[in-house]
């Protein structure tokens, strides 16, 4: 008997430590975030509410703990108020399902970082594109008048330029501009229609012009 509690003490020692809970919260901030991007600009706004983002938060992170918790606790059963034999097959159960768990939660870090330094390489392409979109524009003027409105309108009109580029193209592709992994004429180019349609944006487009404008 003392054998057996033995090693009863020694399997709660060792219990294996999963990740479950986590990865539970993982997945909940993600459908928080889905739901969110699901629902309409005037339904957006209360969410926006930094309170109401902090209890969401809270929430998924509550979850998690309640996961985590009864991941615990069922180890717990399993090891002090199971049979004299048999235990230890469902504990070694549950530490095969928990280590599977830390497996997928590494997966899902690791995808993470691959997602963040995408986003990160493709933020920094399209903040070189409107840098050097309204360089150009800078060169082009000739006067002090039009140096001031190239100056306040400039970025935006770019900025609107770098978006339709990225929509054209993609994240992804655009994480490797200018970088030898992918050539310049691999992408697609902006075209006339899309100059027009960013400076009729911003009530830039001549008048002659804009009746052409579909």
């Amino acid at each position: 008997m003392e054998t057996q509690a033995r090693s009863k003490i020694r399997a709660w020692m060792h219990r294996p430590r999963g990740s479950l809970g986590l990865i539970v919260a993982i997945f909940a901030v993600l459908a928080v975030f889905a739901a969110y991007r699901a629902l309409s600009p005037n339904w957006r706004l209360p969410m926006q509410h930094p309170l109401v983002l902090l209890a969401l938060l809270a929430l998924c992170v509550a979850l998690g703990w309640v996961v985590q918790r009864g991941v615990k606790r069922t180890v717990a059963k399993t090891i002090f108020n199971g049979h004299a034999t048999g235990w230890q097959a469902r504990l070694a159960f549950l530490r095969s399902v928990t280590q599977e768990s830390n497996v997928l939660l590494g997966l899902l870090l690791f995808l993470a970082l691959l997602a963040g330094g995408t986003l990160w390489l493709a933020g920094r392409s399209v903040d070189r594109i409107v840098e050097n979109c309204t360089d150009s524009l800078q060169a082009r003027v000739n006067t002090l008048e039009d140096e001031k409105l190239t100056a306040l309108v400039g970025k935006p009109v770019c900025t609107c330029l770098a978006q339709t580029f990225l929509d054209r193209n993609g994240v992804i592709p655009l994480a490797l501009f200018e970088t030898p992994m992918r050539e310049v004429s691999a992408y697609k180019a902006l075209t006339a229609d899309d100059e027009q349609r960013c400076l009729e944006q911003f009530d830039l487009l001549p008048e002659e012009a804009r009746v052409t404008v579909p």
